[in-house]
């Protein structure tokens, strides 16, 4: 390894990490360290293939024996068009816009080689796809007990495919080893939960502590879940002494139950170290984004605050955020245990706040919801990405109050959201397991924008102080656990002191909305006149107006399946206001007024956040005009900012 590099990879860690040792984080396990896993591998960077080993010393913690033991191959998703993920995808020309279902090298695996209990080699089936291997054990692993097997396997990586892969041209110059080793699955009471690989799912295992040993050509740098052992001096380099040009990363990561770690050439990327709030944070980024480098500081630094102050703080003594090159962008987005993938931009002039800040404090919310929480993502995918997408638009809002803002208009931080339910709002509950999501979109929507208003809808009814007290309690007792939806429920109706139980069969249960709408705002004359009796017979009267003259009608209609109270204010002529609370049982209903209505108002508090159609829930007799100025100085606004952003004004 060349002196230079040496120096690149210690000046990483070797300042302002002494408070720690990166060989042992904490005095006590933070978790049940369930499985724990010592990894030895070589990487083929020319054919992006790679050989390992490992050991998996695991215990069963359930309530009954097991005579099986299940391995995920996650890899073998991208083994060819047959597999359960490339069907579930559409087929391969839907994997990646540059995918070539006819060359070999865009196509990837893992092969197992061998299974060892002891001096036993272990024999077993595939799942429901190649990428689950059941081994059969030789005698069944009682609760309490402990077995160490030994497997040995081959991977090789495909052109970057949801979350691993290479990129770049040629044999590629980037390459993101995530799910890329023999993982067990997660034994829970007395069966196992070991998922194929599906299209909309994620990922589910146990806690442990993880030794890695990484050969790698001496060129790469390496960007790694947890930290680094090695390469403290000049010194402490180990050459690979079976590879003579590679030299071994050893890693350490403790109570984390996932592991992945990505490589360039150590002269097409760099990084940037700060600490905050006894964190060491690394952020690697790609030379061309350098502008926005602290523009992902500053957002690293709001996640970091607001998750720690509302949650709990973060443990872990490392914290990593990769910068992905622009053509390895299938890998951006994602989160491992003290590592995420949040890539910049090249050229934002307007200043969205996207990418970088709300794709970094994404994907570092979930540290906590996945990394410390470690649900069932193929089966109760809202536990993470639910609340993480929740988390994400208050940080942002405390942080940066709008996902984009001028003086005249803004974007909400709930707009992607907002927008996302309104446009799927009922075809799959949140309770439904991805795998068996209609579609993308719906999978979208129920994992990720629905939950977030559910969360906001739940803090509307109980408050805000009582919501920040739930989900506290919430991360706290289940940290380092796997907590399951009912475990949320029954800490919210604890710490509420209410029922919920109403709230969640509407919400997380069902598919119905909650649509109610402004359908007609009419103006009655009132008159008097006709036939009348007099002294002398009946007496015909023109009609003609009576005081008060004129009167107001709204009629409110209920469009959606869900049935709850709901406030309505008006103004009248008259300048007077009326609030009004319909209990939004019938489908429609009808209110007088002794003047006509000028302006109403459905939930005027804001008290649901899932009323799907806002459009529809107000009404004024005079809307609002847009005038030459203001669309004048809108353009000029806009013109001024795009020449701003291209550095021309």
């Amino acid at each position: 390894m060349g002196r230079w590099v040496i120096w690149l990879v210690a000046a990483i860690w070797g300042t302002g990490l002494a408070a720690f040792d990166p060989g042992r984080w904490f005095d006590k396990p933070k978790s049940p360290r369930v499985a724990q896993y010592h990894i030895e591998a070589a990487l083929d960077w020319p054919n992006k293939a790679l050989e390992g080993r490992e050991t998996i010393t695991w215990r069963n913690t359930g309530h009954a024996p097991t005579a099986e033991f299940p391995l995920h191959l996650y890899l073998n998703a991208f083994k060819g068009p047959q597999t359960a993920f490339v069907r579930e995808m559409g087929g391969p020309r839907k994997l990646t816009r540059d995918f070539d279902e006819r060359n070999p090298r865009h196509w990837g695996y893992c092969r197992l080689l061998s299974v060892k209990l002891g001096d036993k080699v272990l024999e077993g089936h595939a799942g429901e796809d190649a990428t689950v291997w059941w081994v059969r054990l030789p005698k069944p692993v009682a609760p309490g007990e402990t077995i160490r097997l030994d497997v040995a396997w081959e991977s090789r990586f495909p052109r970057i495919i949801a979350r691993s892969g290479w990129s770049g041209s040629g044999s590629g110059d980037f390459l993101m080893g995530a799910q890329w080793y023999p993982k067990a699955g997660v034994y829970e009471g007395d069966h196992w939960v070991c998922h194929a690989y599906h299209a909309f799912t994620e990922f589910y295992s146990d806690f442990g502590v993880y030794d890695v040993e990484l050969s790698l050509p001496n060129a790469l740098l390496l960007a790694h879940v947890g930290a680094q052992t090695n390469f403290r001096t000049d010194d402490d380099v180990t050459p690979d002494p079976k590879r003579k040009l590679n030299v071994i990363w050893k890693l350490h990561a403790e109570d984390v139950h996932d592991f992945a770690w990505a490589v360039m050439p150590s002269r097409s990327w760099n990084f940037k170290k700060f600490e905050y709030r006894g964190v060491q944070v690394f952020c690697y980024y790609q030379p061309e984004n350098f502008t926005n480098l602290e523009r992902q500081m500053l957002a690293v630094r709001v996640a970091l605050r607001h998750a720690g102050e509302w949650f709990m703080p973060y443990p872990y003594p490392v914290l990593t955020v990769l910068d992905l090159p622009e053509e390895a962008r299938g890998a951006d987005g994602m989160e491992y245990p003290t590592l995420v993938t949040a890539s910049s931009v090249r050229f934002d002039p307007l200043r969205i706040r996207y990418a970088p800040e709300h794709v970094t404090i994404h994907e570092i919310g979930h540290q906590w919801f996945y990394g410390m929480l470690a649900s069932n993502e193929v089966e109760e995918a809202w536990l993470d990405e639910g609340f993480t997408t929740w988390f994400t638009q208050r940080a942002m809002e405390r942080g940066y109050q709008a996902m984009f803002g001028s003086r005249r208009f803004q974007v909400g931080t709930d707009a992607e959201s907002a927008l996302a339910y309104r446009a799927m709002p009922s075809t799959d509950p949140i309770l439904r397991p991805s795998y068996l999501a209609r579609d993308y979109q719906s999978y979208g929507v129920a994992a990720y924008s629905k939950p977030a208003l559910v969360l906001d809808q739940l803090e509307a009814m109980i408050g805000r102080p009582t919501m920040e007290q739930v989900v506290q309690t919430y991360a706290r007792e289940f940290a380092f656990r796997h907590p399951k939806a009912q475990d949320f429920k029954r800490v919210a109706e604890r710490v509420a002191g209410r029922d919920l139980s109403a709230f969640w069969k509407d919400w997380m249960e069902g598919t119905d909305v909650l649509d109610m709408a402004i359908d007609k705002v009419e103006v009655r004359e009132v008159t008097e006149g006709g036939w009348m009796d007099a002294s002398g017979g009946m007496v015909f009267a023109a009609p003609q107006p009576s005081a008060p003259g004129r009167k107001g009608a709204i009629t409110l209609v209920r469009k959606g399946g869900i049935r709850a109270p709901i406030t309505l204010w008006v103004r009248l002529e008259d300048r007077s206001e009326r609030r009004l609370a319909w209990d939004g049982q019938d489908r429609w209903v009808t209110y007088e007024f002794e003047s006509p209505v000028t302006a109403a108002i459905l939930d005027p508090d804001g008290n649901y956040p899932l009323l799907k159609d806002r459009l529809h829930a107000s009404w004024s007799a005079k809307p609002v005009r847009r005038g030459f100025h203001y669309w004048a100085q809108m353009l000029v606004g806009t013109l001024t900012a795009l020449l701003q952003g291209a550095g021309a004004a």
